[in-house]
């Protein structure tokens, strides 16, 4: 157990409970030529859950995930996911907005025997459980604008 309990010490930056950021790589989003902003108004949230989703998004700010800002001409609402332990998750509905006059790569996704096939004859296999793994990339600042949430809140 002595030899654990070293590579936990040696490794504790792996081994936090808070969220990781990716190093040196960040996310931009490529318009489509000649599209408009789209700016969508917020939804109505059930008031049983509002506390929750006003607290989640306080918490985002203060983790320096999301930036309050005064204007964007692109806004995306806001859709409130309850989570197993009762938390709640926000997810922007980005299909209405920004999806469709994305510029995408086109990258086909490997087949499963072929991911089976190359881990044929493997010895070590691991599981990662990366924590709240959407928020980890950071976005670059030309695209940000394309990501403004509407503060789900009215009712």
């Amino acid at each position: 157990m002595a030899k654990v309990d070293r590579l936990l010490v040696k490794y504790k930056s792996v081994f936090q409970s808070d969220r990781g950021t990716l190093k040196d790589i960040k996310a931009t989003l490529n318009l489509k030529a000649d599209v408009q902003p789209k700016f969508m108004k917020a939804r109505s949230v059930p008031y049983s859950i509002k506390p929750k989703v006003e607290a989640e998004i306080e918490k985002l700010v203060s983790d320096g995930i999301l930036t309050k800002v005064n204007y964007s001409e692109w806004v995306t609402p806001v859709v409130p996911v309850i989570k197993q332990d009762g938390s709640v998750r926000l997810c922007g509905d980005f299909k209405i907005t920004v999806n469709p006059v994305l510029e995408v790569d086109q990258y086909p996704l490997p087949r499963i025997e072929d991911i089976f096939a190359s881990l044929a004859g493997g010895q070590r296999f691991s599981k990662i459980d990366l924590r709240q793994a959407y928020l980890q990339m950071e976005v670059d600042e030309k695209s940000r604008d394309l990501l403004t949430l509407k503060r789900g809140c009215t009712v």
